[in-house]
């Protein structure tokens, strides 16, 4: 009776332990190439409402390295962007919330050159011929017929205030679809490729739900599509009508670990020869998530341009999230 009664408590206990540690969040992180991240493509989230006020942190530093030259266009983007992402959440009423995410951007020629081809070395992956090129220097440039835009010197500021209104739409399967739409600011300096100088408008849908079974398994995804201003950078090619769509899965296994992984991609954002930036982007991002409170979660992973040359080389990350 006594192993019996013990064994009950135990299971119990486990049973509120995993409860108390129920929220789950995709990863908060974006394309960060210096052209890509100048257009409004949300990062994903959770379609669950926000409870109250919320917030998170996520700061990143992104090695990049393309080259790419076709008849009269050329590409380079040889650099370092470190950025910090502060997003606030705050629960309105009838289960809708407004989010506010407000980015700051530090463009220079970082210090990850070496780490990375020592990185490629070591898996044997493709090094770009970064070799003939000099460690550790800034140069992004886009040159296209009657355009032709570069950043030559270190910039930082703030980068393009974003703002979004959510709330569900349905229940699915024990999941959640919500939709959302919201607006990118012109808050950015364009001349420092820190904003687009141009305001955006988005919309999507988004899908939250554990796998069925009770299995410690989440899954989130989204997809939709934004409407881009007209961004003297980016130049007469630009794509102004753009999709957007990304899956990501949480595996609990322990109540305060998780590891995930998440796939975002997004349309064309020129026309033209340069594969780089007429193709659609896709990258992939894992990461480990510490719950050291039921209202913390702490992420560290990375990601990598999964689409060769249409997002960074590789983005370090480390995510912190505080829920109500």
């Amino acid at each position: 009776m006594r192993i019996f009664t013990a064994s009950a408590l135990a299971a119990c206990c486990a049973v509120a332990s995993l409860s108390a540690f129920s929220e789950s969040e995709p990863l908060q992180i974006t394309n960060l190439s210096p052209l890509a991240s100048l257009r409004a493509i949300p990062p994903q989230r959770s379609a669950e409402p926000a409870r109250g006020f919320s917030w998170a942190a996520s700061a990143t530093i992104s090695n990049h390295f393309t080259l790419e030259n076709e008849g009269e266009e050329s590409l380079f983007l040889d650099g370092q962007t470190d950025a910090l992402t502060l997003s606030f959440r705050y629960g309105l009423p009838q289960q809708w919330d407004v989010e506010v995410t407000v980015p700051w951007r530090h463009h220079s020629g970082g210090f990850t050159d070496n780490l990375i081809s020592s990185w490629h070395g070591f898996f044997g992956l493709p090094d770009g011929n970064r070799d003939s090129y000099p460690t550790d220097a800034l140069h992004y440039q886009l040159s296209q017929p009657a355009h032709d835009r570069h950043l030559l010197r270190s910039a930082s500021g703030l980068g393009d205030i974003q703002v979004a209104v959510s709330r569900p739409l349905l229940a699915i399967d024990g999941g959640q679809l919500g939709i959302s739409a919201g607006v990118k600011t012109a808050s950015g300096q364009s001349s420092d490729w820190l904003g687009s100088g141009a305001t955006d408008v988005y919309a999507l849908l988004r899908f939250s739900g554990q796998q069925l079974g009770g299995w410690p398994l989440w899954w989130h995804g989204q997809v939709g599509g934004t409407r881009a201003g007209d961004s003297d950078l980016l130049g007469p090619q630009q794509r102004r009508s753009l999709w957007f769509a990304g899956m990501a899965a949480e595996w609990r296994f322990t109540p305060r670990w998780s590891a995930l992984m998440q796939y975002d991609a997004h349309s064309a954002l020129l026309d033209g020869a340069l594969e780089a930036l007429s193709e659609p982007a896709g990258m992939l991002s894992m990461a480990v998530r510490w719950r050291p409170t039921s209202r913390w979660m702490i992420d560290a992973g990375f990601s990598e341009d999964v689409v060769v040359g249409s997002a960074p080389d590789i983005t370090f990350l480390l995510n912190a999230r505080y829920v109500p």
